[in-house]
């Protein structure tokens, strides 16, 4: 039970940083050879495009989604660890990336989508099933400056399979009219349409892909 807990573990990371990492890449094609902070990377809020009103923006700003997708990864026969295999009967996985009008700060937000369901504990060999879980997820947080505060751009999201409704909050800061930082709290909501095609066999798991166009949802602060 232990040994399959960890492989789980290690196989969910092991999808997260496939999935940041495309992710970037992708980001940083995009900006034409223009310099991209990676993930980490303290970021300067006088040089990020987009934050010299930064305040004024947040009253009605928006989030890009983009590079949105979700995989759904079925083990192929004597693969899955209930059937003689190492690895997860079945994982589902998403990952997009966000970029808040506001302050033009980019972050990635990957995770699974929820998790195999318990052994019944009546000693039925039937199969593990995938529950899904639209809880809460935290996103890749984002460090920045003003040049003399360091703080934390802190992003997380929630999704649902079944009505594929999605939810990105943020906390960000800038600056008001008296150069005071004030923390900024908003969330964004909205359906997304998703296509589906065969991504063939990766890893001992059959790949289903599911991708949705670039959308820009409204933010409300709280």
């Amino acid at each position: 039970m232990k040994s399959t807990f960890f492989r789980t573990v290690l196989l969910l990371l092991s999808l997260t940083r496939i999935s940041r990492a495309l992710l970037l890449s992708s980001h940083n094609r995009d900006t034409s050879g223009s310099h991209s902070n990676t993930e980490g990377e303290t970021l300067s809020t006088q040089s990020v495009s987009g934050n010299t009103e930064c305040a004024a923006a947040s009253s009605e700003t928006s989030f890009l989604l983009s590079f949105i997708s979700y995989g759904n990864y079925t083990a192929l026969p004597g693969n899955g660890d209930d059937d003689g295999g190492l690895v997860p009967r079945q994982l589902v996985s998403m990952s997009f990336a966000v970029a808040n009008a506001a302050n033009g700060v980019y972050t990635i937000c990957a995770f699974p989508l929820g998790h195999l369901s318990a052994k019944p504990s009546n000693g039925s060999d039937a199969p593990a099933t995938w529950v899904e879980d639209p809880s809460w997820q935290a996103c890749a947080d984002r460090r920045d400056t003003d040049g003399k505060h360091r703080f934390v751009i802190s992003t997380g999201a929630a999704f649902g399979l079944t009505d594929r409704w999605i939810s990105v909050n943020q906390t960000w800061f800038c600056h008001d009219d008296d150069g005071r930082l004030v923390a900024y709290t908003g969330i964004a909501n909205g359906t997304l349409s998703m296509g589906c095609v065969d991504g063939g066999e990766v890893g001992g798991y059959h790949v289903e892909n599911c991708t949705s166009v670039d959308v820009s949802l409204p933010v409300t602060l709280l």
